[in-house]
């Protein structure tokens, strides 16, 4: 066992180094593994190319049934039958898109804060590695759109959202409504994130269906959107309960898309491994509270019934 974490680690770090660091060795132990390991394969496993290293055909062909044995193994010996919230201290990784952080997780870390004191939460944004992520374990969910989820693993809907546009409230070219023709000629900033190479689900659509927008901006969140039109006749189109709830701290308004962009479901997902995690189905189920609590949005720009709102948080 001891030599599949170590064959783990360099699988993965390509680098006797960083393995090394990685599972807390020297150098010289991790080059006497590694020596093992290749006697044991009869095959070299990682090879110098220029000034890199890569994997052999035989490295490539283990990394996923290694890494596989190894959570199979973590899951046996880390769950417990039991779990109380108020005692553990359970470190829990979350990838999320800053949409999901800023409107949704920040309500349900406030109900954690009440029912799990001791627990800690690392919030990640999600990137072009989320699913590598998820599938080596490094993290125990994954907040995205659904068309983000990863095929391999258990996912769960939360809600749906739909999208509008905001605009400066110091605009003069826009009345009460926005037209299509005015909409496909004005100034957008659009939202890329994971190095550009992951666009959102508006940015998408527009793409897929010919809508060919002037993208004056490329932000790197949703969260930096009305900075970047407050003093400007820019537009940018953004989830509705993310807009209403930016349109209380910033001075701008918040209109029907005159493209009708289809709603996005909101989803989590966990490794399938973890399925039976009971501190893992204790955060699914808070988030499911919380999701029910949130009502639904219209293509017109409305959020109807529930509250987004978690409760203030009381002493402790």
């Amino acid at each position: 066992m001891n030599q599949l974490v170590v064959l783990d680690a360099i699988l993965a770090e390509r680098s006797v180094g960083r393995a090394a660091d990685r599972v807390f060795l020297s150098q010289p132990a991790m080059s006497n593994a590694l020596a093992r390991l290749r006697k044991y394969f009869d095959d070299d496993l990682v090879q110098q190319v220029g000034k890199n290293m890569v994997l052999t055909p035989m490295g490539e062909s283990l990394v996923k049934p290694v890494r596989d044995v190894l959570l199979q193994v973590q899951a046996i010996t880390t769950t417990r039958p039991s779990f109380d919230p108020s005692t553990s201290t359970r470190k829990m990784t979350i990838e999320a898109s800053d949409y999901m952080i800023n409107v949704f997780l920040a309500d349900v870390l406030q109900i954690a804060w009440r029912e799990a004191p001791n627990m800690q939460f690392d919030l990640r944004l999600i990137s072009t590695q989320s699913h590598e992520n998820l599938d080596r374990g490094e993290i125990e969910l994954l907040l995205a759109p659904d068309f983000f989820a990863s095929k391999s693993h258990p996912s769960e809907n939360l809600f749906a959202e739909t999208f509008v546009c905001i605009v400066w409230n110091g605009n003069q070219e826009i009345a009460s409504r926005l037209s299509r023709q005015k909409y496909m000629s004005m100034g957008h900033v659009a939202v890329q994130w994971g190095s550009g190479e992951l666009v959102s689900a508006e940015e998408d659509f527009m793409v897929r269906h010919g809508f060919v927008r002037r993208r004056e901006l490329v932000a790197p969140s949703f969260a930096v959107l009305p900075r970047l039109i407050v003093g400007t006749n820019r537009v940018a189109t953004i989830q509705t309960r993310l807009a209403h709830a930016m349109a209380e701290i910033y001075p701008m308004r918040v209109l029907p898309c005159p493209v009708p962009t289809p709603q996005i479901v909101e989803m989590v997902q966990w490794h399938k491994y973890q399925e039976r995690d009971p501190a893992i189905s204790w955060f699914r189920g808070l988030l499911t509270r919380v999701a029910q609590s949130f009502g639904s949005t219209t293509s017109s720009g409305k959020v109807r019934g529930g509250g987004r709102k978690a409760q203030a948080p009381t002493a402790r």
